[in-house]
């Protein structure tokens, strides 16, 4: 008995589907997925549609200026001592909007 091949998806269905998450046009720097690639968990695993909390992180260093700290685009967001901080929200929002 052969296996009936399977189809191609419609069109249809295929415009339903949500569009994949703007951070994974970088590298993932705490699993290692690849540009384009869903990140991953540690024994290889796909995981879920949202991507790792780092990665999102350097998507919005890559691809936004920060407006709180005015540093510009893949400079790390500094504090009002000059010492590096976790990426400011202002940042993440800007970096949305670039990707839309």
């Amino acid at each position: 008995m052969t296996q009936p091949r399977s189809a191609p998806m419609p069109a249809a269905l295929r415009a339903g589907r949500p569009a994949p998450h703007p951070a994974r046009t970088v590298r993932c720097p705490h699993c290692g997925a690849a540009e384009g690639a869903r990140c991953t968990t540690i024994s290889g695993r796909i995981t879920k549609p949202q991507p790792c909390p780092a990665r999102i992180a350097a998507h919005a260093i890559q691809t936004a200026v920060c407006s709180t700290c005015q540093v510009l685009q893949t400079y790390p967001c500094r504090n009002e001592h000059g010492l590096e901080t976790p990426v400011h929200a202002a940042r993440y929002t800007e970096a949305k909007g670039t990707a839309a």
